[in-house]
């Protein structure tokens, strides 16, 4: 093999492959706005897994209310699907698309309360999910308590969960198991609503920031 076999390039599609490329960098590249410090995301708790699964509830609670429909009562997000931190300053396209390399669809799940406590009975300190709207408490690796907007789960109550399409259809087994009595999909993209809420803050002067609270306490062993 030799230079002989670049003399029939086709010019034109090369020259058009470049040119999209060189689109997709400025799409990539363009800034969003601003983190006030680095968020990593990490189990059972963290800033940026924090703010994701707050933003995919508040999100969810605004179209549900665009709908005429009564609020979800919590949001559920896997740490899987955040595959990379958001760091300090500028925030461009592409650094959500690193974030979220996944095509995740915003998903919502109608289950009862005694469905909702198995889920959470297949918690531990270890094996646990991102949680909104929800406090869990860990002792001994163990959950012994879980309340949802600060009120303990009603079996007969049917509870509305934001979540999105992989852990709907049973991604890491949630919801294995678990009988549902509503599950509706939409078109909206994790991604799309994360640099959406990015935007509305940036247009705001906000930026973007997030906290540990104490929706997960691990109580220490006696």
């Amino acid at each position: 093999m030799d230079s002989t076999f670049d003399k029939g390039a086709d010019l034109t599609i090369e020259t058009y492959m470049n040119h999209l490329r060189q689109e997709k960098d400025k799409v990539m590249d363009r800034f969003i706005g601003n983190s006030k410090a680095l968020l990593t995301s990490f189990s059972p708790m963290s800033p940026l897994s924090n703010l994701v699964v707050d933003m995919l509830f508040g999100w969810g609670n605004e179209y549900l209310l665009s709908k005429k429909m009564e609020k979800a009562d919590l949001g559920v997000l896997n740490f899987g699907g955040i595959r990379a931190a958001l760091q300090q300053g500028r925030i461009t396209i592409g650094d959500i698309y690193q974030i979220f390399p996944f095509d995740n669809t915003v998903t919502f799940v109608s289950l009862k309360g005694s469905e909702l406590k198995r889920m959470f009975d297949g918690f531990t300190e270890k094996r646990n999910t991102a949680l909104a709207n929800v406090q869990t408490i860990y002792s001994t690796g163990k959950l012994i308590s879980c309340t949802i907007g600060g009120f303990p789960i009603e079996n007969d109550k049917i509870y509305t969960m934001v979540t999105i399409n992989f852990i709907a259809t049973g991604g890491d087994d949630f919801l294995k198991n678990i009988h549902l009595e509503s599950v509706t999909n939409l078109d909206a993209q994790l991604r799309d609503i994360f640099i959406e809420e990015i935007q509305k803050k940036t247009a705001n002067n906000l930026e973007i920031e997030a906290v540990r609270d104490d929706r997960v306490i691990i109580r220490p062993t006696p």
